[in-house]
């Protein structure tokens, strides 16, 4: 399997209202596979992991999810939704002082997309990437997780 390449950081997840924004979808809804990976500083990371996952509506209206497993940012909300052109930015803030945050950058292409969400988890000084390259495989099926 490929590694995913490096040089985009992003961040992720939720539902953002935005009327402009949902009336253009960046990514055409359906199902993807996304390999994705998290980067530790100075250490190589190999285990590249794949999911399928059910996008609608997303660079629209909607954040891209976190799929990191047993990631507190995956439940928090997403803000400040932003697309230039085939890019799609948003931050993602937990609730409380000292909470997890994180920034998330990513670029479209019509049946794909790439990018990345740096986090800094809450009130330690600790900070990841979690890298997604993503390819759209067909239709949304019943039993795929949606965003």
């Amino acid at each position: 399997m490929r590694s995913l390449g490096r040089g985009f950081a992003f961040a992720l997840s939720a539902t953002l209202a935005s009327p402009v924004l949902a009336q253009n979808p960046a990514v055409p809804d359906g199902l993807y596979e996304v390999e994705y990976r998290l980067d530790l500083p100075h250490l190589e990371n190999h285990d590249v992991q794949t999911r399928k996952v059910c996008l609608k509506d997303v660079g629209g209206g909607s954040a891209f999810p976190v799929l990191s497993a047993n990631n507190p940012l995956a439940a928090c909300p997403a803000d400040k939704l932003k697309r230039e052109g085939a890019d799609v930015s948003f931050e993602i803030r937990c609730p409380g002082g000292g909470a997890a945050r994180g920034l998330a950058l990513y670029s479209i292409m019509a049946d794909r997309f790439q990018g990345s969400i740096a986090m800094t988890m809450g009130g330690k000084n600790m900070t990841m990437t979690e890298v997604q390259r993503g390819k759209r495989v067909g239709d949304c099926e019943a039993a795929a997780p949606t965003n």
